[in-house]
């Protein structure tokens, strides 16, 4: 059974891919059309892999089956779908995009709970986009895509498209005058108009924006904090899954509970190569710190010396991921590290673009056909 689904998926997902190669040949509002069709090509794969995979799964329960009671071993990297066959649907609904409500450009994916969210009932993958306009970020996006950000207070491209929410970042210490002139001195500005902000890179981290946590509370307090007052939501400052972490950001929370209380969601990064203990660590910052969590960057990379992720592994990593943060009410946005050029250092095989375009991988997680 299971061998024939695979033989099946995999000739609808070549026709998939076949399919998206010339698109992407097509020009640019062709594309934009093409990714807003509801009754396109990801809606027809969608409904016949669900068909193909219940009607399958039906037969399948009524007989016997040795692999019921197979174990293998646990690899580097869990897979989805290696546990329980029903997961496989929650698996193909996260890559070809769940359920879309609405027509055109005028709908949503009804993924994030509605109460003090800023993406309420919204998709949560975003963009963590460095590349400015040396590439195009209407290619990227899709109806699963509801933001961006820069790492800096401004996009780095104009004009944002109305259908995405920027979200600025404080960087750190030498962005601050930058930030001041381009967020806080100019609220109502368009690139603002998402009213979202990011706290600061890394503080935990050398050669990032480290910095002590009375240092953050200064910094916070005087260039976050009046944000509230217009009301922007406020992502905090984000450290590395290093140990000193969780230890960091405990200690801002204690030094300066003013600062914390304006604060409406915690912002995690992590690099390793095992999805459970990936997971295992956003449960924790939220059971930590009782906010929603955004995974501002993520990625299968080992940077301790380790064996680092093969490309299939990394497509799981990500897939599964994917797959799991839009299951959590808990966690309201994701970015994939990364759509970029220049990884800086993180195994190529998580890129998530082929020359400006994005590449296969992107496209499963984004469920563009």
């Amino acid at each position: 059974m299971k061998l024939l689904f695979a033989f099946a998926l995999q000739a609808l997902l070549f026709s998939a891919v076949a399919q998206a190669s010339f698109i992407r040949r097509r020009p640019h509002d062709s594309i934009l059309h093409r990714r807003n069709d509801d009754e396109g090509l990801l809606g027809h794969i969608h409904d016949d892999v669900s068909s193909l995979w219940n009607g399958l799964a039906g037969s399948h329960s009524d007989s016997s089956s040795s692999s019921a009671s197979d174990s293998s071993s646990e690899g580097r990297v869990a897979h989805t779908n290696s546990s329980h066959d029903s997961s496989l649907v929650d698996w193909l609904n996260g890559v070809l995009g769940g359920i879309w409500h609405g027509d055109g450009n005028h709908g949503f994916y009804k993924t994030n709970p509605s109460s003090g969210r800023l993406l309420a009932n919204k998709p949560k993958l975003g963009l963590a986009w460095p590349n400015g306009g040396s590439m195009n970020i209407t290619h990227f996006m899709t109806k699963k895509v509801s933001w961006f950000y820069s790492w800096d207070a401004t996009p780095g491209f104009s004009p944002v498209p109305e259908n995405i929410t920027f979200c600025p970042m404080l960087w750190g210490q030498n962005k601050i005058s930058h930030f001041k002139k381009h967020v806080l001195g100019n609220i109502n500005s368009a690139n603002n108009a998402g009213k979202c902000v990011l706290g600061m890179n890394e503080v935990n981290q050398q050669n990032q924006a480290k910095m002590s946590e009375g240092e953050a509370c200064s910094m916070m307090r005087e260039n976050i904090m009046p944000l509230k007052a217009h009301d922007f939501y406020v992502v905090s400052p984000v450290t590395t899954n290093a140990p000193s972490g969780m230890k960091w950001m405990k200690n801002f929370r204690k030094q300066c509970s003013d600062v914390w209380n304006t604060v409406d969601a915690v912002a995690v990064h992590y690099y390793g190569t095992n999805t459970t203990e990936f997971k295992q660590y956003v449960s924790e910052w939220h059971d930590t710190f009782n906010k929603p969590v955004w995974v501002t960057e993520y990625a299968c990379q080992d940077f301790n010396g380790g064996e680092q992720c093969s490309d299939s592994e990394v497509y799981s990593f990500h897939m599964e991921m994917a797959v799991w943060f839009d299951k959590q009410n808990f966690v309201e946005a994701y970015a994939p590290f990364g759509v970029m050029q220049n990884l800086q250092g993180v195994n190529k095989a998580n890129s998530l673009q082929e020359g400006r375009e994005p590449n296969f991988m992107y496209n499963s997680i984004s469920s563009v056909p």
